[in-house]
């Protein structure tokens, strides 16, 4: 009797199990991509650069779906530079004493972080999301010039932020399309010190960014216009506005596009400090992309170009005008593909260039291949 009760357990709680496993959905990506980096600053002085080296990389998505739209969500990764880890670059930990060595160069690996961790409630009229979530920051060019103005281009916030934010976003149904409100903890470093007798020592603001874009189709074309403010005053405090556009869809093909204009009128002596990317002075900058998709011959080709430009303005310097272009050419064989998922290869051509003022300071060139394998 003992034995037919603890079979019967252990089956109600394999049964509950697969009920529950039912309700997680599990993706992820890997991919191995092999680059030759040129990277030329002799015109301004400096060094040209020649670099072979291999990237590799690893995502987990797991979903709860709670029920009613209600979710939790989280991305697994690496924390490290657009999720990328480096092959053959570093040492194991020195538990032989043999710390050093050039035949353990091959020993390092990479980290396994949460990237995203957010929950919330998705309907066809109202939805919100709370926590570290993604912002789609790689087909939307606004995070690039908002926070990294310095940098702009070659994807820069995807790259250096992972893709994702602290805050909280919500949306609503509003006329013909949706409205998406969200708030930002950008840097929650603030405190106030006083001494014993009551006197202010010290007092830094945290940092916050708002948004709010509305998303609507009209006679297929899509609209999204945009706008970010960032409340600081320890850092630059940008403005930024503008819009994304597709077109609707010519043949094979879809067409979009971007432009978003920021400005920031901290003067120097008003800024403690600027994180890397920032720009620590009054300044104004745009940037526009232009990027073009489509099923070409037995693959998926995909270019966007982008411009740019910063103008810096200083109390006690002149002006300095920075400007940027921006290409990206790839094209996409899918391999082999299937219910469980799909691996691909994309051979890839990435340009860059950097000017100012003085004349070119940078010209980069990335010759890459993506091998992809998705489930």
């Amino acid at each position: 009797m003992k034995k037919i009760i603890t079979v019967s357990f252990m089956m109600i709680l394999i049964l509950s199990a697969d009920l529950i496993y039912a309700q997680i959905q599990i993706s992820g990506d890997a991919r191995f991509r092999p680059r030759m980096d040129l990277d030329d600053r002799s015109e301004a002085g400096g060094t040209n650069k020649s670099d072979f080296y291999y990237m590799y990389r690893i995502r987990l998505n797991l979903k709860a779906d709670i029920g009613d739209g209600y979710f939790l969500s989280t991305k697994l990764g690496h924390n490290g530079i657009a999720y990328y880890g480096k092959m053959a670059t570093g040492l194991n930990a020195d538990v032989f004493g043999a710390y050093g060595k050039d035949y353990r160069e091959n020993g390092k690996r990479m980290s396994v972080d949460f990237m995203e961790l957010y929950g919330g409630r998705t309907t066809p009229d109202f939805g919100f999301k709370i926590g570290l979530f993604g912002v789609n920051s790689f087909n939307n060019i606004v995070y690039d010039v908002h926070y990294l103005p310095s940098l702009m281009i070659d994807i820069p916030f995807f790259i250096f932020n992972t893709d994702a934010l602290y805050g909280a976003s919500v949306y609503f149904k509003a006329g013909p399309g949706k409205l998406t409100l969200s708030g930002y903890i950008d840097d929650a470093r603030g405190f106030a010190l006083e001494d014993k007798d009551g006197n202010e020592i010290d007092n830094i603001n945290d940092q916050y960014t708002f948004a709010a874009d509305y998303e609507f189709s009209a006679s297929d074309w899509k609209l999204q216009p945009m706008v970010m403010f960032t409340v600081a005053d320890s850092a630059a405090a940008p403005l930024t506005l503008g819009a994304n556009l597709t077109a609707p869809k010519l043949g094979n093909f879809t067409l979009s596009a971007g432009m978003f204009y920021s400005t920031s009128s901290k003067t120097e002596s008003e800024i403690n400090y600027t994180e890397y990317g920032m720009v620590g002075n009054e300044y104004s900058a745009w940037k526009a992309r232009v990027k073009l998709t489509g099923k070409l011959g037995p693959g998926t080709l995909t270019w966007f170009g982008e411009l740019g430009a910063l103008n810096n303005k200083y109390e006690i310097k002149p002006e300095n005008n920075n400007d940027f272009l921006y290409s990206w050419l790839s094209y996409k064989f899918t391999i082999y593909k299937s219910d469980a998922g799909e691996f691909s290869i994309a051979p890839q051509w990435r340009l860059m260039k950097y000017d100012n003022d003085a004349g070119n300071l940078r010209t980069r060139n990335k010759l890459e291949v993506d091998f992809d394998f998705k489930f």
